[in-house]
């Protein structure tokens, strides 16, 4: 239901209780209790408070230019999908191997780069012991000694970094643990502990070009 309402399409539909139960398939009462979660007393308070914070988004949006609207929707889309990709499980998993980890590393490139330093600074406030890494000669000589108690996680959004991909290889030859934050896995992705799946526009643009890094961010 929350979902269904997060959606900025759904302004536009009848928001009729009726309507809103048959098209998502629920009953009147669980409407009502969604409402009551929310700090509403009812469905009807829910959906005006609902309608008049849309109208008055709608308001605001008018003051803003149509390049400056582009721009705040392809953020809006690139935060929709990275809500639809987020695998709890997956990143209970990945909190373990960090916390369990007696060293964490971060490799990234170019964009991936300034989200592997973002990371080592965020974690080395937790406590964490971590280093970022953004260089060949940097993942090499420091693949090179680790171990079982390593932690090792490479952002790559393509998928095809080959510094990136080679270098989580030859960490796992170590034995260290490996994650792989991508949008496009491929079958060697499977070689590592874990493939942490990132959002990205299916087509290629100036927003992806100029914040490439902001899908992984956004998860981070």
């Amino acid at each position: 239901i929350a979902r269904y309402f997060l959606q900025p399409e759904t302004i536009q539909d009848d928001l009729s209780s009726q309507q809103v139960t048959q098209k998502l398939h629920i009953s009147q009462a669980a409407l009502t209790r969604f409402a009551k979660k929310c700090g509403f007393t009812g469905y009807r308070e829910f959906v005006f408070q609902y309608q008049h914070q849309a109208s008055k988004q709608d308001t605001h949006s008018h003051k803003h230019s149509p390049l400056t609207k582009r721009v705040l929707r392809s953020y809006s889309i690139m935060r929709e999908q990275t809500q639809d990709l987020i695998d709890e499980e997956q990143l209970e998993r990945v909190a373990q191997l960090i916390e369990d980890a007696e060293r964490v590393y971060f490799f990234g490139t170019g964009s991936s780069g300034l989200v592997a330093r973002e990371m080592k600074l965020r974690f080395m406030r937790l406590g964490v012991v971590c280093e970022a890494l953004t260089d060949q000669d940097g993942f090499a000589w420091t693949t090179s000694i680790m171990d079982e108690n390593c932690l090792v996680l490479g952002f790559s959004l393509s998928g095809t970094t080959p510094s990136i991909l080679d270098s989580l290889l030859d960490a796992k030859e170590m034995g260290a643990k490996t994650i792989l934050f991508t949008s496009a896995p491929n079958k060697n992705s499977q070689a590592y502990t874990e493939t942490v799946l990132v959002a990205s526009h299916s087509q290629p643009s100036y927003i992806q070009r100029i914040s490439a890094q902001l899908p992984m961010l956004f998860l981070i």
